[in-house]
């Protein structure tokens, strides 16, 4: 792939990194100057993709489907689907020039690892995943309508998760096997010195009657996370998780439409956030929110042994579809 017009700011290697698996004659994505920022149209986008015709008569949708891939996106919103799972975009979708266009940083950070993953790439063979049970001893975070703790059942799931990842060879250690307070920074120098293939960090969801499946990983430099404005810009400087970005969404993708598939909650979608242990990851690191504990029936099935077992099963598969696609070969 050749991008032309790319702000400088993306940075070359980037470019680089997206250039590197095309052929002698590669076809060019050009950005354009849309709603005081690089954006590239969405036709343009499904040319590149083979994508064909916009399955929808709308300015302001457009569906791209194949056999094997999909793209929907829609004017002033953040979100699109790509291959059955709902992402969150850095900048919504703009509808100018009766087109739709998206932020070219979406294009090289969301998008295409999705689209091509053949392009994700890790230098090493993925070793060691450490597991993250979210809060413990005195953090308990949030409690299910029938008082169950968060901590206990974290706990229990990224236990269940090392089995199931044991069982195919993957070495797994957690952050705490027991119930006791372990720091943000702690969880991440212990990810550093275990020398950490991936990080997942491992939660249940709070917020009244809402439901769903929900995961995280970093959003670019400089874009704000999803659960703010666009308008309000994120962190300009680099931090450590941004030099996995392309990893970090990839993974979070292969997580989020596993256990989607496994459980058919509601898709809240590949989501962006700053926490500490993404932030300061040493590695390709996510965060998993597998469902509201203030939500009854959700919590009804969440604090069964089964479920729990379900999405153990399901995120072990979905980093185990990672580790297959990224290793080297």
């Amino acid at each position: 792939m050749v991008l032309s017009g790319w702000k400088r700011s993306i940075g070359t290697g980037l470019v680089c990194m997206l250039a590197a698996a095309a052929w002698a004659q590669p076809p060019v994505l050009k950005s354009y100057h849309i709603a005081g920022g690089s954006y590239v149209a969405a036709t343009d986008l499904a040319k590149f993709y083979n994508f064909g015709r916009n399955q929808i008569d709308s300015e302001e949708r457009a569906e791209y489907r194949t056999s094997t891939a999909q793209f929907y996106l829609q004017a002033d919103q953040r979100d699109v689907v790509l291959n059955g799972v709902n992402h969150w975009l850095s900048w919504p979708v703009q509808d100018e020039r009766n087109r739709l266009w998206v932020a070219d940083v979406d294009v090289l950070k969301v998008i295409d690892p999705v689209l091509r993953p053949e392009t994700v790439r890790s230098s090493q063979p993925i070793r060691t995943v450490v597991l993250d049970p979210g809060h413990g001893g005195s953090e308990h975070g949030t409690h299910s309508v029938s008082g169950r703790a968060e901590k206990e059942l974290t706990l229990d799931l990224a236990k269940r998760v090392q089995q199931f990842l044991a069982a195919a060879g993957v070495r797994v250690v957690l952050t705490r096997t027991a119930d006791r307070e372990v720091d943000l920074d702690d969880r991440v120098a212990f990810c550093r010195a275990q020398h950490a293939s991936l990080f997942v960090s491992l939660h249940f969801n709070s917020g009244g009657s809402a439901e769903g499946i929900e995961t995280y990983c970093m959003p670019p430099a400089g874009a704000a996370s999803t659960s703010k404005p666009s308008s309000q810009n994120g962190d300009a400087d680099r931090a450590p998780g941004n030099q996995y970005d392309l990893c970090n969404v990839w993974l979070a993708h292969c997580v989020q439409k596993s256990l989607l598939r496994a459980t058919h909650a509601p898709d809240r979608g590949v989501r962006r956030a700053r926490f500490v242990v993404l932030r300061d990851a040493t590695c390709p690191a996510i965060l998993v929110e597998s469902g509201f504990l203030s939500n009854p029936a959700e919590e009804r099935k969440l604090v069964t042994a089964a479920y729990r077992d379900t999405l153990a099963k399901a995120i072990s598969e979905g980093i185990l579809t990672y580790k297959k696609t990224v290793e080297p070969r």
